[in-house]
């Protein structure tokens, strides 16, 4: 699936076959199939952050809690931050963010959750209230602290840029 025309939002949806906007959404599907090699998700343990520094300032990094009931915000990178405020160490029910861009977290957190594997999201406008006028590209990747259990995922926001 293409989606090369921005302003129709899509998702979340599962990521196989999306032809990504940005390179770094490629990168992270790319290294997190390599990690996982045949397992269905790959260990947290597995991760190697130097191998990966060009996508840390999209990365966010969450813990499941209660089997989805909330989510830790582990990490947030730098152009996360910019764009919605710190929000390292925060639950999502306490973020300190809209209430469209709580939902959307919810949205492919959750999908990401029951489905076990890589998902896409794509919007239109961020609303954030920092940058006004850019589109968000998502991609949640589950990750396993045991190998089995989906309790951490790495999800990439990348912020583009839409000419008014």
């Amino acid at each position: 699936m293409a989606l090369r025309e921005r302003g129709q939002p899509v998702g979340p949806v599962v990521a196989e076959g999306i032809a990504f906007l940005s390179d770094a959404l490629d990168q992270a599907l790319a290294y997190w199939q390599e990690i996982r090699a045949d397992a269905p998700m790959p260990r947290r343990d597995a991760m190697v952050p130097e191998r990966i520094v060009a996508l840390w300032p999209h990365i966010l990094m969450v813990d499941v809690i209660d089997g989805g009931s909330d989510y830790h915000f582990r990490l947030v990178g730098q152009r996360l931050v910019d764009s919605y405020g710190e929000q390292t160490g925060r639950n999502l029910s306490s973020a300190k963010v809209t209430e469209v861009v709580r939902e959307r977290c919810w949205q492919i957190f959750g999908y990401c959750l029951a489905q076990a594997v890589p998902i896409y999201a794509y919007w239109s406008e961020s609303a954030s209230d920092r940058r006004p006028l850019i589109d968000v590209e998502a991609l949640c990747l589950p990750l396993s602290s045991d190998g089995t259990t989906l309790d951490r995922m790495i999800s990439l926001n990348v912020n583009s840029r839409r000419h008014a």
